[in-house]
């Protein structure tokens, strides 16, 4: 913690080392797009910007809702195409939520979980921990190969969760 004119910096240090994080992210994968031949527009940075700050799971309504903030020229085509690109790359996992849709997460290399509350569609990831490392320990020893690093976990937050 940093005093300065005996005022607390904490917060304003984790929202600093934050947004250094995200702006290597986006750049990392602004970078990769550009090299797999994808072209990086101003609409399609405002929707890598928007997925890689949100601190819970979007649809993509929300994406272009705040991406138009960013960018109002950006379209829920180029939301969709931007997101189906993200999520061939390996940037983004889609959450499939019942019947509804699905909701969108940035992805994550290591076995983590999501925490899918099927009435209001919102999604907690849960960060990797030693039950998650024991798992992957325990599919490498199998042999086998996972192909998604997210387990679902359906059922009602804590807020739609009326024994709450």
């Amino acid at each position: 913690m940093i005093l300065i004119n005996n005022q607390k910096y904490t917060t304003l240090l984790t929202e600093l080392r934050y947004n250094c994080c995200m702006l290597k992210r986006t750049l990392a994968i602004q970078k990769a797009l550009s090299e797999s031949g994808y072209r990086i527009t101003q609409p399609r940075r405002a929707v890598i910007e928007v997925i890689l700050r949100a601190r819970r799971s979007l649809s993509p309504e929300e994406v272009l809702a705040r991406a138009r903030k960013i960018d109002p020229s950006v379209s829920l085509a180029t939301v969709y195409r931007t997101l189906d690109v993200l999520h061939e790359q390996g940037h983004l996992n889609r959450v499939r939520i019942g019947k509804k849709g699905y909701a969108l997460v940035c992805s994550e290399r290591e076995l983590h979980f999501h925490l899918v509350c099927k009435r209001c569609r919102s999604v907690v990831e849960l960060q990797p921990d030693r039950f998650s490392k024991a798992l992957m320990t325990q599919l490498h020893n199998l042999g086998f190969a996972w192909q998604q690093n997210a387990i679902e976990i359906i059922g009602l937050c804590a807020k739609c969760n009326p024994a709450g």
